[in-house]
């Protein structure tokens, strides 16, 4: 069992106020079949529309409601990497193409959920992805350098690398919900944000010009 969380919880997020129009900006000008307008030209737009994008951010993060036309996604399998065998479906990715929108909730969801864990000390010290000054190619040199250094020693090396085949398409909601609460102090209001955004989400497989009906996700998280 973890460790249960004894720090100051995490009970609701701060609204934004000037952090939509960086992130908008910053954004990549890919758009999703779902947008009703295209990202570039919401560039365009942005001091009109901008009290309204944040609008319906401070919305959703303040109620603890994630609009349901933001838990949709569009899956498109594209190829690892090139000369791979096209008719492998191993040899495939699949990359769900969200809502501009939603990648903008998300974007600032993550900030206050980054801060919490910062603020308590709750990141895992060897953790190496999806976190900022950690990719993966810290822990690729944090490998090494055990190595090299055991080496030295005069020691014996084994090295046991465990890939877990699809874990993001495996996480169990209901468990991760009891996690947050236990183990991270996320509770309250941010806590019904996360159960919200775990809840109906559906998706549908997009080849060329053929589009799949909607499935819902039962497991898993939108990637």
């Amino acid at each position: 069992m973890d460790t249960a969380f004894t720090n100051v919880p995490l009970i609701v997020f701060p609204p934004t106020t000037d952090e939509i129009k960086r992130l908008v900006k910053k954004a990549a000008n890919k758009t999703c079949r779902l947008d009703p307008m295209p990202t570039w030209l919401l560039k365009e737009c942005l001091d009109t529309l901008l009290p309204i994008i944040t609008c319906i951010v401070n919305k959703s993060i303040t109620s603890g409601i994630v609009p349901s036309a933001f838990k949709r996604a569009v899956v498109r399998p594209l190829l690892k990497k090139p000369g791979l065998d096209k008719d492998e479906f191993k040899s495939y990715r699949p990359v769900s193409n969200l809502p501009f929108l939603s990648k903008i909730l998300e974007k600032v969801v993550e900030a206050r959920l980054d801060d919490h864990l910062l603020l308590n000390n709750l990141y895992d010290s060897h953790q190496s992805a999806y976190r900022r000054g950690h990719s993966t190619e810290t822990a690729l040199l944090k490998v090494q350098s055990d190595i090299a250094d055991t080496l030295d020693h005069g020691t014996s090396v084994i090295l046991i690398m465990l890939d877990l085949s699809a874990a993001f398409d495996t996480i169990d909601h209901n468990i991760l919900l009891k996690r947050f609460s236990h183990s991270y102090g996320i509770r309250g209001m941010a806590q019904a944000w996360f159960r919200s955004y775990l809840t109906d989400q559906h998706q549908c497989i997009e080849i060329e010009n053929s589009v799949s009906e909607y499935m819902l996700m039962q497991f898993g998280v939108p990637q």
